[in-house]
Order: C-alpha cells, then structure tokens, then sequence
C-alpha cells in the first residue's frame, strides 16, 4: 500500500471535479439547443455509456496498475503499437478537453465582470493554463488537496443551481415539449457532445499508482465520482430546461448564468453560481493536466517516448509542460463545441476498446479485487455504443482525429527506429 499517496476520496474528488465542471458548467447548453428537451436522453444515453466504461475501467485498474489509465490497459491486453495509439490519442485529448474547459472559465469570469472581448476570453483561458501548468509542476499531492475542497464548493453550487431551478423555472409542457425537435438523430449527435461532460471519471485510474491500495480504491473512486455526477448532470439540465426555452441556448460556454439570467433569478444566485463555474473549470484544468501528463510519463517510462519527458517523485515536469503547450495551442481550433468535439474522438476511440481489455484479461486470467457485473453484456455494449456516438462526431472531429493518429504513428515509428539505433550504437561499443 501506498501510505504516502493519495486518499480515495481525494481521488474521487479529482474524478468528480473533472466530470462536473468539464460538462455541465460548459456544454449543457449546446447540448440543449442541438437536441431540446431531448438532451435529457442525450445524458441518458451517454450515462450509460460512461457506466458500461467506468465498469470496464474500475476492473482493469484493479489488475492493471500502472500510471497510463487506458493507454497501459491497451498496451498490456493488445500489444505495444496499438498501446501507443491510444496512448497518444488520449494524452492529445486530454490536451485539447483543457483548452475547452479554460474557454469556460474566461467566459464565466468575462459575464460576472459584465465584459465581453474575444482578447480578453482568449488570454484568461492561456492565463488559467499556465497556473494549472505551474501547480502540475510542483506535484500531484498538491491538485488532490486542492481539488478536495473545490470539489466541495462545485457540488454545493449546483445543488443551489437545483433548488433556484425548482422555484424561478416554469414547469409547464411547452419547455419540455416537443421531445424531439430536431428529429430522433439528434439525440445521439447531441450525446457525441455531451460525453464531454462524462470524461474525466477515467483520470483516476491514471492515478492508480499513487492511490493508497490503488487496486482496490481506485475502482471504488471511479464508480463514486461517475454515481455522483450523474445523478447531479440530470436534475440540471431537467432545471436548464425549466429555467430558459430550448431554443435560446446556444454555443454559449456559460449557459447556467445565461439562464438564470432569463428566468431572472436572484442576483446573488447568479454570483454565487458564476463563483462555483470559475472553481468547477479550475478543478477540471487541473485534472486534465494531471491525467495527460501521467500518460505521458507512462509512455515514457514503457520507452514508447522519450525517456526526457519521465520524471521523480509525483510530478513528470516535461510532460505537465508538453500538455500545457498543446492545450494552449489548441484554443485557436474554434469555437468551444468544436474543440469538445475534437477531444472527444480521442477518448470514445480508447473507450471503445476497453470492452475487449476486459475480454482479454479474463481469458488470460489475471486477477484482481475488482470484476465487472454482467459479464461480458456490458462490454458488448460499451463497444457499440462508442462506435455509434464516434461515428456521430462529426466531420471535423474525425479529421483531427485521423491527423493525430497519422502524427502518433509518425512519432512511434520514429523513437522505436531511434531506439533501435541506439541498441545498436551500444552493441557496437
């Protein structure tokens, strides 16, 4: 047992923090407007397939520890190239989901501040991320404290968000009505979205290391931040939709004060609230950058990158550094629900493939604390339902999505050609 590392509940924490501010805070109101009322079963939807994932990962965390999450889950159950995908994928991902979230906060800060300036949302959201960059540095014990009492200030905020929505919302058939305004597709185009929201559940089991008795609390921090969140994710959008029309919502990275704002609601509600989205989207900057870097560090410590980018104690400096770089560059891809979609290919891509991880580590009968239920249906589900939301990305998403798997297969040819030489440099001597 790790007794020097972090709690289960600072894991939870880190896990809830991510999925909560990551979503909700952010993108519920795109996924209003695309899908209307009927965004309450895009969540639905995409709860399930968080479900069916986190399953799957809380089994493989318990058998496979190891810092890379999905990446060494795929590694050790499908082999070195295939690892190295996913791996690039996810830490790509991971880059680009902080620059998404770090648009969030500017935008809230900018609404409380009654300032609106596309130069003023740009160098916030740089500014959080190089603060979240200099936290990471120092270490990881130092975000798992920090994001235990955040995390505490997000979900007390929307519990308050709830509460507001029950007595300012107007409960009547016509904001819930029709269903399905958009046609039926639109509500698995919206979910492609919306698992946005679901992510960040699996930075934990990039913790697992790091966790005290990791097989065994890991699985259990997964399950609690994912339980949690979904359950707080429903009875919000059921409240966004009570709040404000459907069709007011836009690609807005504020939609909670937008609605509060309509349905006129106090204004230290919208304060308060406002508050809590600035801390929700820290918390999530952080977790990305912890997550992203960790799969880094564990690529590198598997020699698959770098060996520069590995690091001592809890804090990979080079690869917080490399992730920081890439999330600021990947703020000039767009507007906010096309850097969502962009990141979201990379994550669905992995998550398809850990119903087959767990296939393969029962078959070769590696044991652990923790085994899925329902066996192997889940895994059955969890692939095809990540098929069919990745399909519905989207155009633009698939193509940054292919560009990054092409570079990634670039980058592995490369270091296993130059680690080959240098094998042979060494032989030589």
């Amino acid at each position: 047992m790790n007794k020097k590392g972090i709690s289960m509940w600072q894991a939870t924490a880190i896990g809830i923090g991510n999925i909560i501010g990551a979503g909700i805070f952010v993108l519920a109101g795109s996924v209003i407007y695309q899908a209307g009322p009927g965004a309450l079963f895009s969540f639905m939807l995409t709860a399930v397939l968080a479900i069916t994932v986190a399953l799957n990962s809380a089994e493989l965390s318990s058998k496979i520890v190891a810092h890379g999450g999905l990446y060494s889950f795929v590694k050790e159950t499908m082999g070195e190239s295939t690892g190295f995908i996913v791996g690039w994928l996810r830490a790509i991902s991971y880059a680009i989901a902080t620059s998404a979230v770090a648009l969030g906060f500017s935008s809230y800060l900018l609404t409380l501040l009654s300032t609106q300036s596309i130069a003023y949302e740009l160098g916030l959201a740089l500014a959080l991320m190089a603060f979240a960059v200099a936290l990471n540095y120092i270490g990881v014990r130092v975000v798992a404290e920090l994001e235990e009492l955040l995390v505490v200030l997000t979900t007390g905020g929307l519990i308050i968000f709830i509460a507001v929505s029950i007595i300012y919302g107007k409960w009547v058939p016509a904001r819930f009505t029709p269903f399905f305004p958009n046609g039926p597709f639109s509500i698995v185009e919206s979910a492609s979205l919306a698992f946005f929201a679901y992510s960040g559940f699996n930075t934990v089991a990039t913790l697992t290391p790091e966790i005290r008795d990791g097989k065994r609390n890991a699985p259990r921090a997964i399950m609690l931040s994912l339980a949690v969140s979904t359950i707080l994710y429903i009875l919000v959008v059921v409240g966004m939709l009570a709040l404000m029309p459907w069709k007011l919502y836009a690609v807005t990275a504020d939609p909670l004060l937008n609605a509060l704002s309509f349905s006129r609601a106090p204004l230290f509600v919208d304060q308060i609230v406002g508050v809590v989205a600035l801390v929700a989207t820290v918390t999530v900057t952080l977790s990305l950058i912890v997550a992203g870097s960790r799969t880094l560090l564990q690529m590198s410590d598997d020699g698959l990158l770098p060996r520069v980018l590995g690091g001592k104690d809890d804090s990979p400096k080079r690869a917080v550094i490399l992730i920081g770089t890439i999330a600021m560059i990947s703020i000039f891809l767009g507007n906010i629900q096309y850097i969502a979609l962009a990141s979201n290919f990379g994550v669905i891509f992995s998550y398809s493939l850990t119903g087959l991880a767990v296939y393969l580590v029962r078959k070769r009968g590696i044991k652990g604390p923790f085994n899925s239920p329902l066996y192997p249906y889940v895994q059955v589900v969890s692939v095809l339902l990540s098929v069919v939301i990745m399909i519905a990305l989207g155009v633009q998403a698939l193509y940054v999505g292919a560009v990054t798997i092409m570079f990634g297969i670039f980058l592995y040819v490369m270091e296993k050609e130059g680690s080959r030489g240098r094998n042979n440099a060494g032989n030589g001597n």
